[in-house]
């Protein structure tokens, strides 16, 4: 028999770890997967095809934003209902979807017909691909209810943290959006035929994932929406959350938009790679906030102070030594790791910015966990307005550090402003919980701080100041890592915490051996 979400006495390190473990995969798998796909449908459709093709992707992902937040606002709210208002579940589930598939449509429906002007004057496409470019937009916009509908359905069960069963869709959704499209070219299918068996696989996924809520829910009742004032208490978080959603990626993207326009395009792609390459380690903190969302709401649904400190502080401990290892090593082995990947020329020009931006990653990386808090909390707010200050901060302070340095001005203002978010965040978070900040950031901060110092100390002694060969620096790095962990497992992590990863990794095993 189906089981529905325990009580609140299930929220454990346990747990988060392990949903953490799971959310990981989801979205590290689908990437891999694409890793290896994405090369054969570019072979197959060509560099203009290929473009559209991208062009779609981007495309989709910018017009979630007629979600208008719902999406994340029904994780919190349906964790919350399964606390203490279950019997409002119902409305909630339904006023949100409803909404969602009505955003959708409205916007979808604009997009489409907006198609001719959007590929004529924003782009400029050639005259021989016009025709099939309008026909694919227009596919994108009639996607775009279900595109919604799938992150409502998908947050539903993030709410129930039956993470098991959205991320197993989830993998499945991400590797059809990627294996489609090759398959489609391979077969010589056409842009607008493409993206209809897209539309497709995005229909039977909502079909799944409804499959999946009757099964973690079997008392949920879907209805037509009766009561649409509920909408306004959504959107009253969600609207938050939508202005934070338009707001980063002016943040995240505007030092490269600055860096093309006062250097060139040339410092752009040296800038480019290094940034994507450091910045892929934020799947870690992601996964966590996308389990901890759902937890920590349930825990302040029952006002649990005590066990929102305990889950804040062991997530931190654990990003702080799980980031620490891999950022640590980029920042003492800049120059080399891009001379083996990308070549000599991006050693000699972005090893600086590389290593600034290993420090900002670290930085970002923490400021997941009290971002995450207030939005369980119901305070959305305070991150959407920390945004708009650090945007009136960045913009300028991006001018004047690239104009004087560069892409190492680049990378500077760019983690100038994840650190300045991390402290907001970390001291907002304090003071809405009233918990220490010593709390939020982890606890144990003098032992964190030591083995973090050592850990760069003795890579920086190992790969500088002796003369050895790279083999040799290699085998000593790694094993400077291996004791670093084995110094955080035994001084740092408390029982309980080391129970969870232990879990954890017995959870990963269990799924590798199942997979074979």
């Amino acid at each position: 028999m189906a089981e529905e979400v325990g009580p609140v006495g299930t929220v454990t390190p346990s747990r988060v770890a392990h949903n953490t473990l799971l959310n990981f995969l989801g979205l590290a798998v689908p990437l891999a997967l694409a890793f290896f796909v994405l090369p054969v449908a570019a072979q197959q459709l060509g560099p203009a095809r290929f473009g559209l093709l991208g062009l779609a992707w981007a495309v989709t992902e910018y017009l979630i934003l007629f979600d208008l937040g719902l999406g994340r606002a029904i994780v919190r709210f349906v964790a919350d209902a399964l606390q203490q208002r279950r019997e409002q579940l119902d409305e909630i589930v339904s006023v949100a979807t409803a909404s969602q598939l009505l955003a959708g449509a409205i916007g979808g429906t604009a997009f489409a017909l907006g198609a001719p002007a959007f590929v004529n004057s924003v782009f400029k496409t050639s005259p021989e691909l016009s025709a099939e470019a309008i026909a694919m937009f227009r596919v994108v916009g009639f996607s775009l209810p279900a595109v919604l509908l799938l992150s409502s359905l998908r947050g539903v069960l993030e709410g129930a943290q039956r993470f098991d069963l959205s991320n197993a869709i989830k993998m499945l959704s991400s590797a059809a959006s990627v294996t489609i499209p090759a398959i489609g070219a391979a077969r010589g299918a056409s842009l607008p035929a493409i993206m209809w068996m897209v539309l497709v696989s995005r229909v039977i996924v909502c079909a799944l994932y409804a499959g999946a809520i009757h099964r973690a829910l079997p008392t949920l009742r879907w209805q037509a929406p009766r009561r649409w004032s509920r909408l306004k208490e959504l959107l009253s978080y969600s609207g938050w959350v939508a202005v934070s959603s338009g707001v980063s990626p002016l943040l995240v993207y505007f030092d490269r938009f600055v860096l093309g326009s006062l250097v060139g395009i040339a410092a752009v792609g040296f800038y480019t790679a290094p940034y994507e390459g450091v910045t892929r380690l934020l799947l870690i903190p992601v996964s966590l906030v996308v389990s901890l969302l759902p937890a920590l709401s349930a825990l302040h649904a029952r006002r649990d102070r005590e066990r929102i400190g305990e889950i804040l502080g062991s997530s931190m401990r654990t990003l702080i030594i799980v980031m620490a290892a891999p950022l640590a090593v980029v920042f003492v082995l800049a120059p080399e790791l891009l001379r083996v990947w990308m070549g000599d020329a991006y050693a000699d020009q972005a090893s600086v910015a590389l290593r600034i931006l290993a420090v900002g990653v670290f930085a970002n990386s923490l400021a997941h966990a009290p971002f995450v808090t207030l939005y369980a909390i119901g305070r959305p707010d305070l991150p959407a307005k920390f945004h708009l200050l650090e945007l009136i901060v960045h913009v300028p302070v991006t001018i004047f550090l690239v104009s004087r340095f560069g892409m190492a001005g680049a990378a500077t203002a760019w983690t100038s402003r994840v650190v300045f978010d991390l402290c907001l965040l970390v001291v907002a978070a304090a003071r809405s919980t009233e918990l220490p900040i010593a709390t939020i950031l982890g606890g144990r901060a003098a032992r964190s701080t030591a083995v973090v110092a050592m850990l760069i100390g003795f890579l920086l002694l190992a790969t500088t100041v002796f003369d050895w060969s790279p083999l040799t620096a290699l085998m000593l790095s790694a094993a400077i890592v291996s004791g670093f962990f084995v110094i955080s497992w035994s001084w740092v992590f408390l029982p309980v915490e080391r129970q969870a990863i232990g879990r954890a990794l017995i959870s990963l095993r269990t799924l590798v051996m199942f997979s074979r």
